[in-house]
């Protein structure tokens, strides 16, 4: 499998969590062991997903593949103060804090992350690398 591949299929799994917790979100009661196993998947998957990415895409570069780092980088930059929201929420142990970061950071979280996906998706479509030349860029 090509880093490009893997990336996708990590937009992918990163999808599947994001459904997840708008399905917790939009739940009238928190089910929170569910909530916990959710976030630890989605924050595992998106951290990995993101060095990989930090580590890929300036490489692109290096051989003349022009694509908007900075533009991903500075999306992946805004992630962040929702992601630590809702790790502060839990971490402060009571419903409505847990509540309220659900409906505030939790849905622009999910909405960013999906248009970062999505514009990630068209930048990694439109690339057509050999195999030769992956390889020279994994290997850079």
């Amino acid at each position: 499998m090509t880093i490009i591949e893997d990336l996708k299929t990590e937009h992918q799994e990163i999808e599947r969590e994001l459904l997840e917790l708008e399905t917790i979100r939009n739940s009238q009661e928190i089910n929170y062991s569910n909530l916990l196993h959710v976030l630890k998947n989605l924050y595992n998957l998106w951290d990995n997903h993101e060095k990989k990415e930090e580590e890929f895409f300036p490489r692109l570069e290096k051989i003349a593949i022009i694509i908007p780092v900075k533009t991903m980088q500075s999306e992946h930059i805004a992630l962040k103060p929702h992601k630590e929201a809702l790790k502060r929420a839990i971490d402060s142990g009571t419903d409505t804090d847990v509540k309220k970061a659900l409906h505030v950071d939790a849905t622009i979280f999910i909405e960013k992350l999906r248009k970062h996906i999505e514009f990630e998706d068209e930048v990694l479509y439109r690339l057509v690398i050999n195999e030769e030349a992956l390889s020279k860029i994994e290997n850079l």
